[in-house]
């Protein structure tokens, strides 16, 4: 919690609290999109109780090695960019290890779920407990380490004067900047001077 411009500040300024509202780019997220989510996923609430009661139990898929090809080189470009994303410490580092552990954990489900017979079962089961289960734990570990440290920034952020505009963090602006831009708008003739003579006294 911090104090600015004789104003109590404390880590949930910066978010919006849920509501049917648009919140007119004054946070992060938009108001609207809890409410949204949550809809989302009541909706999928009957459609998943409609899958498993009409769902066969063996289906034959189509395009299947495109299905799992495509998937890998997804998986693989998402591996590359958190790597690279960390390398170069990029603030979308987050966001790539969060998706690259989604990824790994529904390459894990999908392996085992769909082998047949007892060696590829086997070989699925040992592949997500050693391989992908831990490296998504890694990935979801390092954006979360990535998420407590704005969370831990935040106070200062709002007590170094930045601000939320049009849904992004925005940089305080100085008294000298104001200044310049002030003059720059006399000069151009888009704000008119003061006459002398309506100076108040």
């Amino acid at each position: 919690m911090s104090h600015v411009h004789g104003r109590v500040h404390n880590g949930a300024d910066l978010r919006a609290r849920a509501g049917l509202h648009w919140g007119r780019g004054r946070w992060l997220v938009p108001p609207w999109m809890a409410p949204a989510l949550v809809f989302c996923a009541l909706v999928l609430i009957p459609w998943i109780a409609l899958l498993f009661v009409t769902l066969p139990r063996h289906y034959v898929a189509n395009h299947w090695p495109l299905a799992w090809g495509g998937f890998d080189v997804g998986l693989g470009i998402a591996l590359a960019t958190t790597g690279v994303s960390v390398a170069r410490r990029s603030p979308y580092a987050e966001v790539a290890a969060a998706i690259t552990g989604t990824l790994l954990c529904c390459d894990a489900w999908f392996d085992v779920l769909t082998s047949r017979g007892t060696s590829d079962i086997a070989q699925a089961v040992a592949s997500a407990l050693l391989v992908e289960l831990p490296i998504a734990a890694a990935c979801f570990w390092m954006a979360r380490n990535l998420a407590h440290a704005v969370e831990v920034a935040r106070p200062f952020l709002q007590a170094a004067g930045f601000t939320i505009a049009e849904n992004k963090l925005a940089p305080p602006v100085s008294e000298a900047s104001s200044e310049d831009r002030g003059r720059e708008m006399i000069a151009s003739g888009s704000m008119p001077k003061e006459e002398p003579g309506n100076e108040h006294e």
